[in-house]
């Protein structure tokens, strides 16, 4: 009687001890990750995540001068995710494809540490032929992108600017990159302001 009471619970054991190696393994597979919201994409080559559309709520792509652009990424929330930002201009010449002079690693100097016009901005910051990038309509954008084809705002600023108060921006219709006046500035008798499209980058 005894040897049976003992076989019996040496099997118990043994069957309990499979369930919790089994739910161990099972519980040690990576779980699945949730698909990607549409409206977002991550860049595989600089990991930065990115509007897919500039503005896919109003279905339109605004132009707006830089202060409205700030403010358009600090109060986006898209595809369950806030804390977006207008990108530096190191982060938006990220998203040039196609245009070897102005692209990632290009000899255009303009970056994060070389924000003067005069120093870093040359002829070959001029960007490529017109339209004759991958992206959509031909934009120098990737393809997974969309958008209206023009000049993008950065948040960074051109330092040695004459009015101090310039960004530094893309136009991925050629891949130029140029600068843009934050606000206004007064020319002759008239204000000018100076409107461009936006990308919000996440945080």
């Amino acid at each position: 009687m005894r040897r049976l009471l003992l076989i019996a619970f040496l099997a118990a054991m043994c069957l309990g001890l499979g369930l919790v190696l089994s739910y161990g393994i099972e519980d040690s597979k990576p779980k699945p990750v949730p698909p990607q919201s549409p409206e977002i994409w991550k860049d595989p080559q600089s990991g930065l995540t990115w509007q897919v559309s500039p503005n896919p709520k109003q279905k339109v792509h605004l132009m707006m001068d830089w202060r409205l652009a700030e403010r358009f990424c600090k109060r986006l929330k898209l595809g369950g995710q806030r804390h977006w930002r207008l990108p530096t201009i190191t982060e938006l010449r990220s998203l040039i494809r196609d245009c070897p002079a102005t692209q990632t690693g290009g000899s255009c100097g303009v970056t994060d540490i070389c924000l003067k016009f005069k120093k870093c901005r040359d002829v070959t910051c001029g960007g490529c032929s017109k339209k004759g990038g991958p992206g959509s309509g031909g934009s120098y954008w990737p393809p997974e992108l969309s958008g209206e084809i023009g000049r993008y705002w950065s948040s960074s600023t051109v330092w040695d600017a004459s009015t101090g108060f310039e960004k530094w921006t893309v136009n991925f219709d050629n891949g130029d990159i140029g600068m843009g006046e934050l606000g206004y500035s007064n020319v002759g008798v008239s204000a000018i302001a100076y409107f461009a499209y936006v990308r919000c980058v996440h945080q």
